[in-house]
């Protein structure tokens, strides 16, 4: 018996004995019950061949199981495919004239079955006996840059496709890190964006000089600015997040894991969809799509989705007044994407996709919690706007090599208002005797492109070769207005407000890197592969400006003739108290090694050893000492030479961080089928780990800073299960556990320079005495425990109608949020240099940068008809309405504030769909 996915015997042997002696109706095209045909498109290079070998290649290219239940005799000669069609449209073709019809077996497999030999259906016992074997459907990556089954790749992947997502009603960062091991996500405010962890690893530098050390993709692009699809997870065929180092197939930013994102292609069947969702937060989402296909080989397909959502937060009585609908923390987002997939001929395929996203919301404020009003001075406004072309031109050559060039381009400007003290009245923007606050992007850019050009091998080879070449740049222009005037009209430095202006600072790469796959045997195979590369960085031009007022309430956002320093400046004048210019650039080359054995179909272990690497970060550079009459006087340019060349000697920069790891992971499919268990143990070494955060300078003033933590070490261990528990059954989960901790890392205490020893021993250096030994003290964002669990049930009513109902668990340990691990504060604190307790006067608080453990739990239950034609879904969001910290904002306060998950959301979904 021929068997064209790995499955057991006794699977095939059911589907065979049953099949052989069922009638069936003979059109191959519809299957006869379960899910209707899924509208996923592949692309297809079948040639003609034995029709053994052509499912067993559809089943490779679609990861969809393929059983055949036909006994004796030689298959025909099936015709060749070549483009892109949906599984039902290229069985329709290969199946074509040969009598052999197909069936979908819980809509997740496929059995082919042979011709009807009586034109009497199936008894009630057959019928139960076919359906009595559930299965898991079997879901192909591209993680290794060549399309493979889940569990035939060696490497820690959740994959979580497209219908999955709409189930579990997951469509934002947030909900996602619920169903992946070891993903932590949090957001920012005053530059509207997310921050992502994965195992331990990320980055709290949201400015234009950051990046994150998860490398996030849409559609093979690099995306430098997490927006659009990556915050609104809408119609994708799935998402892949790639879990420890991935710096040879994805190179930089990526030390600690990847995620891609797939958008959904066009497919050659007319077809639309609208939804629309309501629930008590007044969150209001409707989303539809439409595919359309032109030609026999063109095809179009356009998605949009609009979410808004009012505030749950409250206004003091002297804020300034605001509806629900526009205060802090509502939801404002809107973003559409228009694909085209054109086959040109059997050799060419060429994808398209323009995609524009939106951001008109208040921006996101900590919060003390839901309950206590905040005081509002500054309205919070954000117009971000984002367009982004991707293209992807796919040539198959006469020898089933494929030369692909993958170009994306991207446009996203930025302006933002935000109150950052959420504690002055209206007024306090001009009056110098009442503390104000505010964050102001005044105006941004970032423009970044990629070309990538990639030739590589057919994948029926022993010896699978890729070789690529990678080109990305970035140029981001920005300025960003800091009011921060004291009680007394002062501010930092002396200076109540800053304004930063970044005229002109980017970043390029080139690289070149390449893999290899050899199958020794039907067991065994080994992998090799590397990347080498050059990253630029640069800032050109780029001012910290310090004003004697503040800047928008007084001066309109204008500055005037700016002094060159404070020396230099009248006592109503503008200075400049940083200059930023810096030119570095880093070599760096990354490898992999893995060997993997299977010693069944249904098992794979596998021992992987993996590099990553994050070039060096600009920041803030050096201050100019001295007194000159301007720009043109010899002896200003004289020393400002002097202050570039000290930026380049490290002032202005932050140096590269690597990642080394060793991983033992293992791939079970258990119960015939019904069942699969990953599993991933694993030891990763970080030199020079960037760590980012709030500084307070000796005159008081606030900067993002980074530094190198010498050395840090994650340790961990992941689960991951699948199981069709029953017929209308399924289980999935995973449990993470982790322990991150810094080797050796000696710092300043960002929140508490002075009295960092409180919590963490002094290194006793005459010199500095604020310097603490974070040394073994836990990574930031990192629980030790972590586990998620879902189950959901179908539930048959009549011949027409079924519910899904489902349940969800997410539980986390406690975690900290700071690299300080303070966790409480007594009321008392140890001046670092008095050597002695003095009296907090914030007063004892706990949990200031740790949060406690803590569960979430989700339901719903969705109707729909097995036609599918429409549903309605009612869910649960938070149900016990737990407040959950993703960050803290202020630890030194009184009270602090931080950023948190939504609370209890009950809502309901309708949705139709046209064929």
């Amino acid at each position: 018996m021929p068997k064209t996915c790995r499955r057991s015997f006794s699977a095939l042997l059911l589907a065979t004995t049953l099949g052989a002696a069922s009638a069936y109706p003979a059109a191959a095209s519809m299957p006869l019950d379960g899910p209707p045909p899924t509208t996923a498109n592949y692309s297809f290079q079948i040639p003609a061949q034995p029709l053994e070998q052509s499912l067993l290649a559809l089943s490779r290219e679609s990861g969809l199981a393929v059983m055949i239940g036909v006994q004796g005799g030689a298959l025909p000669i099936a015709p060749a495919i070549h483009g892109r069609y949906t599984v039902e449209a290229a069985l329709d073709l290969l199946l074509a004239g040969s009598g052999l019809r197909y069936r979908r077996v819980d809509g997740q497999g496929v059995v082919i079955l042979p011709p009807r030999k009586a034109p009497q259906p199936l008894t009630a016992l057959e019928e139960r006996q076919v359906e009595a074997r559930p299965l898991l459907e079997e879901i192909e990556v591209i993680a290794s840059k060549r399309r493979t089954n889940l569990q035939h790749t060696p490497m820690a992947i959740t994959a979580l496709h497209g219908e999955l997502l709409r189930e579990r009603n997951i469509d934002s960062l947030e909900q996602l890190a619920a169903d992946v091991p070891s993903l932590q996500v949090t957001r920012n405010g005053d530059h509207t964006t997310s921050m992502l962890y994965l195992r331990g690893i990320g980055s709290d530098n949201h400015t234009e000089a950051g990046d994150s050390g998860i490398a996030t993709h849409v559609d093979g692009i690099f995306s430098s600015r997490v927006q659009g699809t990556a915050v609104l997870l809408y119609d994708l065929d799935r998402v892949e997040v790639l879990r420890g180092p991935q710096g040879t197939l994805f190179g930089r930013n990526s030390t600690g894991g990847v995620i891609n994102y797939h958008s959904a292609r066009p497919d050659r069947d007319w077809s639309s969809e609208a939804s629309v969702t309501l629930d008590s937060n007044q969150q209001k989402k409707l989303s539809a799509v439409a595919n359309a296909p032109l030609t026999d080989s063109w095809a179009l397909r356009w998605a949009a989705v609009k979410q808004t959502a009012d505030s749950p937060l409250s206004y003091t009585s002297d804020s300034i007044p605001a509806r629900a609908a526009d205060r802090y923390n509502n939801t404002d987002l809107f973003s559409h994407r228009l694909s085209s997939d054109w086959q040109l001929g059997d050799t060419v395929n060429w994808w398209l996709s323009f995609e524009s996203f939106e951001d008109r919301g208040a921006g996101s404020l900590p919060l003390v919690d839901y309950d206590t009003p905040v005081t509002i001075d500054t309205p919070g406004r954000t117009v971000l706007d984002q367009d982004t072309w991707r293209s992807r031109v796919e040539l198959t050559l006469p020898s089933a090599h494929t030369i692909s060039y993958i170009a994306g381009h991207s446009l996203t400007r930025r302006s933002q208002d935000w109150d950052a003290d959420r504690e002055s009245p209206v007024g306090s923007e001009t009056n110098p005797a009442i503390y104000h606050q505010s964050n102001r992007t005044v105006w941004s850019k970032y423009r970044a492109q990629q070309h990538e050009l990639q030739l590589k091998n057919s994948d029926n080879e022993a010896l699978r070769w890729l070789l690529a070449y990678f080109h990305f740049t970035e140029q981001n222009a920005i300025r960003f207005d800091l009011e921060h005037q004291l009680e007394d009209g002062s501010g930092w430095g002396g200076a109540p407000s800053h304004s930063f202006q970044q005229p002109h600072r980017g970043t390029r790469l080139n690289a070149l890197y390449g893999q290899l796959d050899y199958d020794f045997n039907a067991s065994w195979q080994a992998s090799v592969g590397a990347r080498s590369g050059r990253d630029q960085r640069y800032d050109r031009g780029g001012r910290n400006i310090a004003c004697p007022d503040l800047i928008g309430a007084d001066r309109g956002g204008e500055l005037g003739i700016i002094a060159v320093n404070q020396a230099s400046a009248r006592p109503d004048q503008c200075f400049v108290a940083n200059y930023n210019d810096v030119d570095r650039a880093w070599r760096s080359t990354t490898a992999m090694a893995r060997l993997n054995y299977q010693p069944s179909d249904a098992a794979l272990v596998y021992l992987l050893f993996a590099e990553g690497f994050k070039p060096g970060i600009v920041q803030d550079g050096a201050s100019l000492s001295g007194t000159f009459s301007g720009v043109e006087d010899p002896a200003f340019e004289q020393n400002l030479a002097l202050l570039v060349q000290r930026n380049n000697n490290g002032a202005a920069y932050v140096g590269p961080e690597t990642s080394t790891n060793i991983e033992v992971g293992f791939k079970l499919g258990l119960l015939d089928g019904g069942m699969t268990m990953n599993g991933a143990l694993f030891n990763t070494r970080y030199r020079d780990l960037q760590v980012s955060g709030i500084a307070i300078e000796e005159d008081g003033t606030e900067l993002i800073r980074s530094t190198n933590a010498p050395s840090a070490t994650i340790r961990g261990l992941e689960l991951e299960l699948n199981w069709a528990s029953s017929q209308n059954g399924r289980v999935s989960g995973f449990l993470s556990w982790l322990d991150a901790r810094y080797n050796r890392f000696y710092a300043v205490d960002n929140e508490f320079p002075e009295y960092g020893a409180t919590w963490n021993p002094t290194v006793g250096d005459p010199q500095s005495s604020n310097l603490v030994d974070f040394s073994g003290n836990r990574l930031k964002q990192v629980p030790r425990l972590s586990l998620g669990l879902n189950y959901r049930h179908v539930i048959p009513l009549g011949d027409r109608l079924r519910a899904t109902a489902r349940l969800g668990l997410h539980y986390t340990s406690s975690m900290y949020f700071d690299e300080a691990n303070r966790g409480d504060r007594s009321g008392f604190l140890w001046h670092n240099s008095a050597g002695e307790w003095v009296p907090d006067p914030a007063g004892a608080v706990r949990n200031i940068d740790r949060r406690p453990a803590h569960s979430r739990w989700n339901a719903g239950i969705k109707l729909a008809p097995f036609a599918d034609n429409w549903w309605l879904d009612l869910y649960g969001d938070n149900l016990t309405n737990e407040l959950v910290a993703s960050d803290v904002h202020d630890a030194d306060v009184a009270v602090p504030a931080y950023y948190y998950s939504a609370p209890r959301s009950i809502g309901l979904r309708f949705g139709l769909q046209f064929d």
